[in-house]
C-alpha cells in the first residue's frame, strides 16, 4: 500500500471548512445494508491443522529473517520480493509470496521485464500471485493499462493468479481484470472505523459479481509514520487497538473476504519491530484465528441469525447495522473447536451494543462462549449480554431449537 497516496486523498478533505468536511465524510460513508456471513476468537495458541491454512498475510516482509518471524506468528502469505534465497525459504516454511512481475501497470510498464520475470519465477512453489499494481484508483492509472499488465503476464506463460489492490472498495467495479481483487482502506486515526466495513462490502460485492477472489487489507500502522507535519482535524493519528484489529479481521471474513492481509511489517516508514505493543495486538488476533480456524474459515451457510432488535444504535457511522452476525457450520473441528453451528457477532462500533432476541425459541437459553470459555445467557425477555466496543463474540456449538 502506498501510504503517501492515501494521505493525499485525506489532505484534500481538510480543505473543506470543518463542518462541511464532516458532511462530505458522511456522504462518503453512505451505505449498503446488512450482510451476514462469518466469525472471531481469542487465545494465544496457534493451531497448525493438516489442511491448508486460511490465508492470513502481511505486507512489507523484505528479508528471510522477517519471513521467519511472521511465519512463526501465524501468517501464511506475504508481499515480498523475488530473491532466490527468500523464495526458497518461503517454500520451506510453506509461506506464499505475492510479488511484482518485474514492472507495475501504468505509464512506464515494461512488458519485456515482465516476460523475463514471469518465465523465471512463475512455477516456483512459493509464488502465490503476481501483484500488478498498488492503488490504481489513487494513482490515476487507467483500467486499460492494468488489463495490459494482466495480459502481459498471461502472454508470458504465467499460470499464477494476478492481483491488485484499490484504496476505495467501490473502485473494484472498474479494476476487475485481476484474479485476486483487494481493498486497503485504513480509517484508524482519521474517520470512524465503520467506514472500513463499508469499503470491504463494496469490494466483496464487486469481486463476487466478476467471479473473483476478494482479499481484505487491514491497517496495522499509525498514519503519523507517513507524515511529520501537522495533521488537520479530524485527524488524530494512532495505530489500531487490538479490539479494532479483531473486529476488522472477523468482520471482513463475515462480509466475504477469501483472505485477510495487514499493512505492514516493514515498509521504510512503519517498522513493526519498533512497535512491540501493536505487533503483540496483531499477533494475538492472528493466533486467535488460527486457534479457532474451523469457525473462521467455515463457508457461509443459508442459515440466518434469529430475529433480533439492536437496541443501542440502529445504524453505525457508515449508516449500516452496527453488528455483523453470521451462522457458521463447522463440519470438522480441531483441538479447540467441536463440530456444530456457531454464532459469530462483531460489534463494528466504539460503543456498547445491546441486543434483544425477538425469536422466543432462544429465550432462557445458555450458550457456550468460545472466546471466554464461559457461557452467555439469554434472559426471559430475550436480552443478551451487551457487546463491548468492537467486541467479537463466538457462541457455540449450539443445540438445535
Amino acid at each position: 500500500m502506498n501510504g503517501f497516496a492515501s494521505v493525499c486523498f485525506i489532505q484534500s478533505l481538510s480543505r473543506f471548512p470543518r463542518k462541511l468536511g464532516w458532511i462530505v465524510m458522511v456522504a462518503l460513508l453512505g451505505g449498503l445494508a446488512a450482510c451476514q456471513r462469518l466469525p472471531q476468537a481469542k487465545g494465544p495458541a496457534a493451531n497448525r491443522a493438516a489442511s491448508k491454512p486460511f490465508p492470513l498475510g502481511i505486507y512489507g516482509v523484505p528479508g528471510v529473517a522477517d519471513l521467519q518471524v511472521v511465519h512463526a506468528s501465524g501468517f501464511s502469505l506475504v508481499m515480498g520480493g523475488l530473491d532466490p534465497a527468500y523464495m526458497d525459504a518461503a517454500a520451506r516454511l510453506g509461506v506464499g509470496v505475492i510479488a511484482t512481475p518485474g514492472s507495475s501497470a501504468g505509464k512506464g510498464f515494461d512488458a519485456k521485464r515482465v516476460r523475463e520475470t514471469v518465465r523465471r519465477w512463475d512455477r516456483h512453489p512459493a509464488l502465490s500471485g503476481w501483484y500488478l499494481i498498488d492503488e490504481p484508483d489513487l494513482n490515476e492509472v487507467p483500467a486499460e493499462q492494468v488489463e495490459q499488465a494482466h495480459n502481459a503476464v498471461r502472454l508470458a506463460g504465467g499460470q499464477k493468479p494476478t492481483a491488485l489492490v484499490v484504496a476505495r472498495g467501490w473502485n473494484l467495479a472498474k479494476f476487475h481484470t485481476a484474479d485476486l481483487l483487494m481493498v486497503d482502506f485504513y480509517p484508524v486515526g482519521w474517520i470512524p472505523v465503520p467506514a472500513f466495513f463499508q469499503h470491504m462490502r463494496h469490494g466483496a460485492t464487486a469481486a463476487r459479481a466478476g467471479g473473483k477472489q476478494f482479499y481484505a487489507v487491514i491497517q496495522s500502522m499509525d498514519w503519523a509514520a507517513y507524515r511529520t507535519e501537522y495533521f488537520p482535524p479530524p485527524f488524530s493519528p494512532r495505530p489500531p487497538t487490538e479490539e479494532e484489529l479483531r473486529s476488522m479481521t472477523w468482520g471482513a471474513r463475515i462480509i466475504g473476504a477469501d483472505a485477510v492481509l495487514y499493512y505492514p511489517y516493514r515498509d521504510g516508514h512503519w517498522e513493526m519491530p519498533r512497535h512491540p505493543e501493536t505487533w503483540k495486538a496483531l499477533t494475538n488476533v492472528v493466533q486467535e484465528v488460527r486457534r479457532w480456524e474451523p469457525i473462521f474459515a467455515a463457508p457461509a451457510t443459508s442459515q440466518r441469525p434469529p430475529r433480533s432488535e439492536m437496541m443501542t444504535d440502529r445504524r453505525n457511522e457508515a449508516l449500516e447495522p452496527p453488528i455483523l452476525w453470521s451462522v457458521n457450520t463447522v463440519r470438522q473441528g480441531n483441538g479447540f473447536v467441536a463440530p456444530g453451528d456457531y454464532w459469530v457477532l462483531v460489534n463494528t462500533t466504539d460503543r456498547i451494543q445491546q441486543i434483544r432476541l425477538t425469536d422466543e425459541t432462544w429465550w432462557n437459553v445458555r450458550m457456550p462462549d468460545v472466546r471466554h470459555d464461559d457461557e452467555v445467557a439469554v434472559d426471559a425477555d430475550g436480552w443478551m449480554p451487551a457487546l463491548a466496543p468492537f467486541e467479537v463474540r463466538i457462541l457455540g456449538p449450539l443445540s438445535p431449537r
